[in-house]
């Protein structure tokens, strides 16, 4: 493929010019230029440091959220990895499976599969995809997937992943407006999103792991007000979180008030997963009941239920606390019950990885936490 890097910036300069200073400043990945992380590359070269990040050591972590799953699943995620270990193999200077992010992606795409608003074929949008490993699980899976990012680097990696892997199924917005309505895997560029030149995707779910918090203000109310206008009050259409990302900023509150505003319900599935609908009378009215000031009985309520939980948690602390726990089966030494339950449920998953790739680290882990034998 030709220099992807200057045929990327070349059409970003160019889409710069099409859209509004407050765009601009929307969709420029706030939170990684305030911290500092690299999210742009001055050459193809640079790609390997995107295969496989943002889930370093979590590995385990990601099996236990997977849980159970099935014999279609296990067949899909391998089958995958496979893939990934493969493109690794043939274009990158590192060989992995891209095991990290992939069993969050698998974790991602339960949740998607949990929710789906009908059987079939599904056409899914992805804001923020990372590696872009959801969106293999879901193409071979038999899905049709669409994909945005802001992030240069991730953008690159993903379309040199995708399109080595899916060639003439993959669409690139960024090099053509000519999208077949067949295409496996589509890529959308932030420029277009944010000048209206493409429509939107007609899509049932749209999926946002790990990014809502990280996102400029106005670039969540901008998505949101986009898929209000497309959809209505559809309540077959859904946005789902698999985490709200990292809240540096402190915005959460403020920016569910904003999803909120743009007429979406806010359903917390678990004190992780989020699920939005679009519904304008029931978002309203959540705003309204959000607003209204507790009673004076709701507060000693809620004050006095934080400090039973303390308590709570102190007392199962105490050697007698542990020994009433196992009595009832509750607390920690029940919680580490099932947590071997779950390992052993995932250990055919973990036994797969370890042969495929012994040990297997990526660069970052490598990195943060070096072995000997690491540094020669």
């Amino acid at each position: 493929m030709p220099n992807i890097v200057d045929k990327y910036n070349q059409a970003e300069r160019a889409g710069r010019a099409t859209v509004s200073n407050r765009a601009i400043e929307s969709f420029s990945l706030e939170l990684w230029n305030t911290l500092g992380y690299p999210f742009k590359v001055d050459s193809e070269s640079e790609l390997w440091r995107y295969h496989d990040v943002m889930q370093e050591g979590r590995y385990n972590e990601n099996l236990r959220l997977i849980g159970s799953y099935s014999d279609h699943d296990f067949d899909l995620v391998t089958s995958t990895a496979k893939q990934i270990l493969s493109f690794s193999e043939r274009e990158l200077p590192i060989r992995n499976s891209g095991k990290h992010a992939l069993t969050r992606s698998l974790h991602q795409y339960q949740l998607l599969m949990k929710h789906r608003p009908h059987d079939g074929p599904l056409r899914v949008l992805e804001i923020g995809p990372g590696s872009g490993y959801l969106g293999l699980l879901l193409a071979n899976d038999g899905h049709q997937y669409f994909a945005m990012d802001a992030a240069q680097a991730f953008y690159l990696y993903q379309k040199k992943l995708w399109s080595d892997i899916y060639g003439a199924d993959y669409f690139d917005y960024s090099e053509s407006s000519s999208r077949t309505d067949n295409a496996k895997v589509t890529h959308i560029p932030w420029w277009r999103f944010a000048n209206l030149s493409i429509p939107i995707p007609d899509v049932d779910i749209v999926t946002i792991n790990h990014a809502l918090t990280e996102m400029h203000p106005q670039a969540v109310k901008t998505i949101f007000a986009r898929l209000y206008s497309a959809w209505g009050d559809n309540d077959k259409k859904l946005v789902l979180a698999e985490s709200l990302g990292y809240d540096y900023f402190k915005r959460k509150d403020a920016m569910l008030a904003d999803i909120r505003a743009k007429s979406f319900t806010v359903n917390c599935i678990t004190n992780r997963v989020t699920i939005f609908r679009p519904n304008s009378g029931a978002a309203t009215a959540q705003l309204v009941e959000l607003g209204r000031r507790p009673t004076f009985g709701v507060r000693i309520k809620s004050r006095l239920r934080k400090r039973i939980i303390n308590l709570v948690v102190r007392s199962l602390r105490h050697p007698f606390g542990q020994q009433l726990a196992k009595l009832i089966k509750r607390g920690p030494i029940h919680h580490d019950k099932l947590t071997a339950a779950i390992d052993a449920q995932t250990q055919p998953l973990h036994d797969f990885f370890e042969n495929l790739v012994a040990d297997e680290r990526t660069p970052d882990e490598i990195f943060e936490k070096p072995r000997i034998g690491d540094i020669k």
